[in-house]
Formats: structure tokens, sequence, C-alpha cells
């Protein structure tokens, strides 16, 4: 019986390929690209089918839920409406302070204008108003009087403590 003599396999290394710096950043780009259509892809079929799921539920509404339904839009519309005037106000104040303006008097102003289709303050309308406000001027109190006072009164930090106890307890310098 003869042994055959088996030689053993050796693989030879690859060198993987030297791709440069634009190559790679071509292949990231494709690849983001790829997953960014399946993403919005995956979007749209979400919004789509949940308006069909909320087309379905409406049609198959018994008229108590539907009345129930209404009811709570009506109460939801009007609270909102009680309070929408105070919410732009809030974030006028908010983003006047923000920008460093002074706001005129609300009483003024229709507020009722900055409000969206929603019912709730117009961010991008109030931000508008706002910016077109001019910049409060920053005044500061007059300081007459402040500062070294050139009048009679002797400099207290020279003073060795029993003249400062005279002065203080003759009522001359408080």
């Amino acid at each position: 019986m003869s042994e055959e003599i088996v030689e053993p396999v050796t693989e030879t290394a690859v060198e993987p390929e030297q791709k440069t710096s634009e190559e790679l950043l071509a292949e990231l780009t494709a690849e983001r690209d790829k997953w960014k259509a399946l993403s919005k892809k995956n979007e749209d079929n979400y919004k789509s089918v949940s308006q069909e799921r909320d087309e379905l539920k409406k049609a198959t509404l018994t008229d108590a839920e539907k009345a129930l339904e209404d009811a709570r839009t009506e109460g939801r519309n009007s609270a909102l409406s009680e309070v929408s005037t105070d919410l732009v106000t809030a974030e006028m104040a908010l983003q006047a302070a923000t920008a460093g303006v002074k706001l005129p008097d609300a009483q003024y102003l229709n507020v009722s204008g900055f409000l969206g289709d929603n019912g709730r303050p117009n961010k991008d309308a109030i931000k508008t108003f706002v910016d077109s406000l001019p910049a409060a001027k920053e005044e500061f109190p007059s300081l007459q009087g402040a500062g070294r006072q050139a009048g009679g009164a002797p400099e207290i930090t020279t003073m060795d403590p029993s003249e400062l106890a005279d002065l203080i307890s003759g009522g001359s310098f408080i």
C-alpha cells in the first residue's frame, strides 16, 4: 500500500483593492440615498395606510360614537379658543425677550391675527412681527451724586478707631 503524499493547499493572500476617498464617498452617498428612498417609501406607505384606517374607522362608527367624537372635537376647540390669545401673547413675550425688543401694549394688537389654522400660535408670523420691531434702547438712570464727593466730610479710611467712634457717636457721620 502506497501512501499518497498530499501537498498542503496554501492560499495566496489577495490584497484588498485600495479605494480612493472619492470612491468611498461615492459608495457611501449611494448607500445613503438608497436607504433614504426606502425610508421615504415606507413613510408614504404608513401615511396612506393610516389614512385608510381612519376612514374605515369613521365609516364603522355608530351614531353615538360619532356624537361623542364631535363633542370631543367641539370641547377641544372651545377650550383652545378661550386660551389661544393668552398663548399668542405669551409666545410674543417670549420671542420679544429673546430678541431684546419691547412689545407694544397688547391691547393695540390684533392678537387673533397671529393664530394658526389649528388655533395655536403661529410662531413664524410672531417671529416675523417681533423681528420687525426696533431694538430697545437700554437706558441707565443718571448717576448724579455718585463717585467721590468733594465735601467737607473727613476721610474715614485714615481715622483711628477712637476718632471713628467719636464721629459716629456725635451723630455727624450717620
